[in-house]
């Protein structure tokens, strides 16, 4: 077996075991946060011309239990982030595949959506939230995504548009946003970024939206969802690099709904934070 249909046959058990732990990653607004991982990886990749780049660790993350939620919970996870060549690459985003023309980076990938529950306790280390209850469970649903980046100076501007392909959530996702890094020492890394965030009406209306039947059976009023803005977010990555393989960190952001995703009733706050400290292991 060649190394690089081992890159792909290994890629293949990792996208199926990153899609088994994606209610825990990716539940409660976690796309943005699968955004701010691949930024972070991009910003410390291992020097040109090493072939493979390979990181495993674990994560604690808190955040809501759903968007627009102001009840919190926490995982401890485990995560594993795969790159060759830096032209394959798979995470907690999902996999992808990528082309450089001068500071110009674009691709396209397959990631998912990790969906919602309509029930839990609330508690801190609970999945789910009793006040969805009569909404309905959204699937797990898998997306496809396109992308690109541009580097200039310090900073990295970029965007991407994801188009879902689940029965219940099929809508399409966009984004753009920039990112910096600013090294505050030999061994530590600082990358603040800000990005805006559309959906169309079917991602709205799946997400934010009640018709009928579900005002009947739950707690809220029948609200439509249209498509436009839907969230702003802010955030930063601190990252302190013990050697030249152990290295640790800490992600904190605030998200503000915006457009209809903030003035449905589903949505109790409009803004809301997430948190997330790491330590892992290069290869």
């Amino acid at each position: 077996m060649t190394a690089k249909s081992a890159f792909f046959a290994a890629a293949a058990t990792l996208f199926a075991a990153a899609t088994a732990l994606a209610p825990a990653w990716a539940q409660g607004g976690g796309a943005s946060q699968t955004q701010e991982w691949e930024a972070l990886s991009r910003r410390t990749t291992p020097p040109e011309g090493r072939e493979w780049d390979v990181r495993v660790g674990g994560a604690g993350v808190m955040r809501p239990t759903f968007e627009g939620s102001d009840r919190y919970r926490f995982a401890a996870l485990p995560f594993i982030t795969v790159n060759w060549r830096d032209t394959i690459s798979l995470g907690e985003s999902g996999l992808s595949a990528q082309l450089r023309s001068g500071n110009l980076r674009y691709g396209v990938g397959l990631t998912f959506d990790a969906g919602r529950e309509d029930s839990g306790t609330g508690g801190v280390f609970a999945g789910g939230d009793d006040r969805l209850r009569g909404l309905g469970e959204i699937d797990f649903s898998l997306g496809v995504r396109g992308f690109a980046t541009y580097r200039w100076s310090f900073l990295e501007l970029g965007g991407s548009v994801t188009k879902y392909t689940g029965n219940q959530n099929d809508g399409i996702l966009s984004d753009i946003g920039v990112s910096a890094a600013l090294p505050l020492g030999e061994r530590l890394l600082l990358i603040p970024n800000i990005r805006v965030g559309f959906a169309d009406d079917k991602y709205m209306q799946t997400y934010f939206g009640i018709n009928a039947l579900q005002a009947s059976r739950s707690i809220f009023p029948r609200f439509d969802a249209h498509g436009g803005l839907h969230q702003l977010r802010g955030g930063a990555n601190l990252v302190y690099s013990f050697t030249d393989h152990w290295f640790a960190g800490l992600n904190a952001g605030a998200t503000h709904l915006l457009g209809d995703a903030a003035v449905s009733p589903i949505s109790i706050t409009d803004t809301y934070g997430t948190a997330l400290t790491f330590v892992g292991f290069r290869f």
